[in-house]
Formats: C-alpha cells, structure tokens, sequence
C-alpha cells in the first residue's frame, strides 16, 4: 500500500482575453486540497515513456475519481505539472494514478 502523505492540487485551466484581446491562462481548483502519493520516476520508467513519444517524470496516486482528466495541471509544493496520463488500473475504483511532466518544458 502506498502512504498518500503529500497535498496536492488539482486545477483547471481556462482562458480568457484581457482588454487588449490577449488570452489569460487561469488556474482553478476543482476540489480542495488532495492527499497523494508521489515519486520521481525511475530512469528506466522515464526512457520506457520516451520510446512512445511521453515526457513523463513523475507519479501521484490519489483515492479514485471520475473526473480528473489530461486536461488538468498538478500543483505540488509550487510547482506545476501537466497531467500526461491518467491510469485506473483495470477499471478499480480504488486508486487513480497520474503521470506528469514539470510544466513549462
């Protein structure tokens, strides 16, 4: 069993256009803060992503739910991460666990 010890944010981007008609990336909260597990990947895991095109180099696992998709960023400790991929592990609804990538790279 993994120890969900971290907090964690799980946020929706939306944009919108300020006066001068440029887009604004907003960070939203979907849910109040979450319990999680997280990890580094390993350089193995990392390279295996790498062979099918993903830049995937971190893991967090939290208690299931239906709605958290790619389209959402991971803040952790102040930094954000883009979802890359979300596993449900054969269709349980125990744990989800989502793969990402440090944003901004």
């Amino acid at each position: 069993m993994k120890l969900k010890d971290k907090k964690i944010e799980v946020l929706a981007v939306t944009h919108t256009k300020d006066p001068d008609g440029y887009s604004i990336e907003t960070l939203t909260p979907i849910a109040p803060p979450m319990w999680a597990y997280f990890r580094q990947l390993s350089g193995k895991e990392v390279y295996a992503a790498m062979s099918v095109q993903a830049t995937e180099e971190v893991q967090f696992v939290i208690n299931w739910r239906g709605d958290i998709t790619t389209a959402h960023v991971i803040r952790y400790k102040g930094v954000l991460y883009d979802i890359t991929r979300v596993d449900t592990f054969e269709g349980y609804k125990q744990d989800l666990t989502l793969y990402c990538k440090k944003r901004g790279r």
